[in-house]
């Protein structure tokens, strides 16, 4: 074959491999690399960029690794098991909901306690907040959507319990104690008992007139040496809602006792705390005639307590935290079977990798996804 034949053929033959390759769409169109595969259907790197780029601005996570991407992906493969299977679940169950929508509210309000969220969805005069009828409307139409994606994770999450229990009684799914020691070695540090005070004591609501310094005369008076019995017994004839037997944990997501723990946390059995603001709560009642452990509202109010008894933060024993950690156990075996059952797979070598790419282009592949 002489010179002039061998470049054509050359030419040729790169013509066609090139050809091929953009057929392919590894090589020309990297967003159809294929990176999962859950039952029959392929998850390529296009449909992972879509993903991330149509999730809400607060819970978009900021990807910069290989491993990021993988966690988004990993959470996405579940979500396309747990909604069908929520349905499922609900059908077995004729039609009642796994997670009342009132519920995903209140856990929607609850993870987003330092935003304005819950006061701007009670809101009904657009004007008295400075906005439109439209920016209002608006405004309440992206905390509905929130609350449906909340709501779509909690039926997900209880459907999988609900499978796991089912599993847990027929033996398709066991516990044994190196499944809680493994996890209690992971989890011992978050474990705790939290730190507890029972109490009596002397409560001013503060719709009250001069509440506060009515809480301050009390507390001088107990300075002074005077009996807290014979001064309850004096308060309790005046208002018997004045005096007040109780407990109390020092929940550390309950923002609102922070200001009341201050003051009282590290107390000892004996201590005359106060005048302190305690936010309104429940507490447990006296039983009624049934015998039914009643709850009873107690509103703001400016207290002087005595410490009757306190115990201190402490971590649990792996026998006090097995009924913590049963239900993650499960949960978590119970996604293995699920996964293994809807054909999950994840090609971890084919997944994007961010940090590959210069501060520049990575801004730009993220603005164009």
């Amino acid at each position: 074959m002489d010179r002039r034949r061998r470049l054509k053929t050359v030419a040729v033959l790169s013509l066609t491999t090139v050809a091929l390759c953009a057929g392919c769409g590894f090589i020309a169109d990297k967003d159809r690399i294929k990176i999962a595969r859950i039952n029959e259907r392929f998850i390529d790197r296009g449909e992972l960029f879509r993903i991330i780029r149509e999730m809400p601005d607060d819970e978009r996570p900021i990807i910069q690794n290989k491993g990021d991407m993988l966690r988004v992906l990993r959470a996405y493969l579940d979500e396309q098991i747990k909604m069908p299977l929520s349905d499922e679940v609900e059908a077995e169950l004729d039609g009642k909901p796994l997670v009342p929508r009132e519920m995903a509210t209140q856990r929607f309000f609850q993870e987003h306690p330092d935003d304005d969220y819950q006061a701007l969805y009670a809101i009904e005069d657009a004007e008295a907040v400075g906005m439109s009828e439209a920016q209002l409307e608006v405004a309440k139409e992206q905390i509905e959507l929130s609350i449906d994606r909340t709501l779509d994770r909690l039926r997900g999450d209880a459907a999988v319990q609900y499978r796991a229990v089912a599993a847990l009684k027929t033996g398709l799914l066991t516990l044994d104690d190196a499944d809680f020691q493994q996890e209690y070695n992971l989890r011992k540090g978050e474990l705790k008992k939290l730190e507890w005070m029972q109490f009596r004591g002397f409560r001013f609501p503060t719709d009250m007139p001069k509440a506060e310094q009515e809480a301050a005369n009390v507390r001088k008076r107990l300075d002074a040496g005077e009996d807290f019995e014979k001064l309850s017994e004096e308060y309790t004839a005046r208002n018997s809602d004045f005096v007040v037997h109780s407990e109390i944990e020092n929940n550390p997501t309950l923002a609102k006792f922070r200001g009341f723990w201050v003051n009282a946390s590290g107390c000892e059995k004996g201590d005359i705390i106060g005048p302190v603001y305690l936010p309104e709560y429940h507490a447990l009642g006296e039983p009624d005639q049934q015998g039914r452990q009643m709850v009873k509202a107690m509103p703001a109010a400016y207290m002087v307590i005595e410490v009757l008894d306190h115990r201190p933060e402490t971590t649990l024993t792996l026998q006090e935290a097995k009924r913590a950690l049963a239900p993650p156990i499960l949960m978590a075996k119970m996604m293995e079977l699920l996964r293994e059952q809807n054909g999950v797979q994840i090609f971890e070598d084919k997944l994007p990798d961010p940090a590959l790419f210069s501060k520049r282009s990575r801004t730009s592949e993220w603005d164009n996804m």
